[in-house]
């Protein structure tokens, strides 16, 4: 996907500038993640380069997330000197979603792709034309992925993403984030929770429940939201095919609000509200799923 991506940008002039820069990074976390997929690199080493990239991006690339628009309806919230630092951990949380989300075949991939729709369609009508090859290009290499991962056509996945793939994805689509909310395009920038939609409410939510059992965020278990729908009967065709209708809805609903103008504020409270509301039902139905014997045989790919 990364060359598909690199070559057809290269070859048709538009690797220049920070689209340029936010490549070359993501050929450095490709490396990383190929690394990881062989070694399995300790976490702290994984976050350093994460938070070293995401830097590079964000001060070469225009990364850089500088307010928060009105989420408490009390006027835009400017960051100032916390920019930098927000934006690290916005980049970094971003590598980490897409990462997470890879626990079966073809989830990553159509998440991805659904939110990539999404962007792609806010810079065309804003008129952002100069990131709109870069997402074209990776809506192409994601299309293509997905024929050989999803088991469309065969009864078997011919290829795996890995690390290798999910963080450099997470990359892009959090530099994609920033620019939804930058320059022609304007969002508020509370519509990107729901561009990144179940990447961003699994991930937050198994963090949380993670720190409230006061282990690791990046310890592996199988509470991810894929897994929960398994461990509930549902096949692991059906589990995803169920969580992309979702991603479509709330992709869908971000979209909404971003051509309504709908005020921050509606658009945060109503993000939270949900989170919140998966949250609880995760914590009350979870506990009563049991644990399969072999997660080998269910099709997945990772157990971040």
């Amino acid at each position: 996907m990364f060359l598909a991506v690199a070559l057809t940008l290269y070859f048709e002039g538009y690797l220049v500038g920070n689209i340029k820069i936010l490549i070359e990074c993501s050929a450095l976390l490709v490396v990383l993640g190929m690394m990881d997929d062989r070694f399995n690199l300790p976490v702290r080493l994984r976050l350093l380069a994460q938070v070293f990239l995401s830097l590079l991006v964000i001060v070469d690339a225009g990364g850089t997330i500088t307010h928060l628009g009105g989420i408490f309806g009390s006027g835009d919230i400017q960051l100032g000197l916390l920019a930098v630092p927000f934006s690290v951990i916005a980049l970094v949380g971003g590598i980490n979603a897409m990462n997470m989300i890879d626990g079966a075949d073809g989830m990553a991939g159509k998440m991805a792709l659904i939110t990539t729709i999404g962007t792609g369609f806010i810079f065309y009508i804003s008129g952002e034309f100069e990131i709109l090859p870069l997402t074209w290009a990776l809506i192409g290499a994601l299309v293509g992925f997905l024929v050989f991962n999803s088991r469309l056509f065969v009864r078997r996945a011919w290829v795996f993403m890995g690390d290798a793939g999910s963080m450099w994805l997470g990359l892009v689509l959090g530099w994609f984030m920033v620019h939804v909310t930058v320059g022609k395009a304007g969002a508020e920038p509370a519509i990107v929770l729901w561009l990144f939609g179940v990447p961003l409410i699994d991930t937050l939510c198994v963090i949380i429940r993670r720190l409230m059992r006061k282990v690791s965020p990046f310890s592996p278990d199988r509470t991810h939201i894929h897994h929960v729908f398994e461990h509930s009967g549902l096949s692991v065709r059906t589990t995803v095919l169920l969580l992309t209708l979702i991603q479509i809805i709330l992709v869908g609903i971000g979209l909404v609000f971003y051509l309504s103008h709908v005020p921050a504020a509606l658009i945060f409270g109503s993000f939270v509200t949900l989170m919140l509301l998966y949250y609880y039902l995760i914590q009350r139905f979870h506990g009563a799923i049991p644990q399969p014997s072999n997660p080998s045989t269910m099709g997945i790919e990772t157990q971040r």
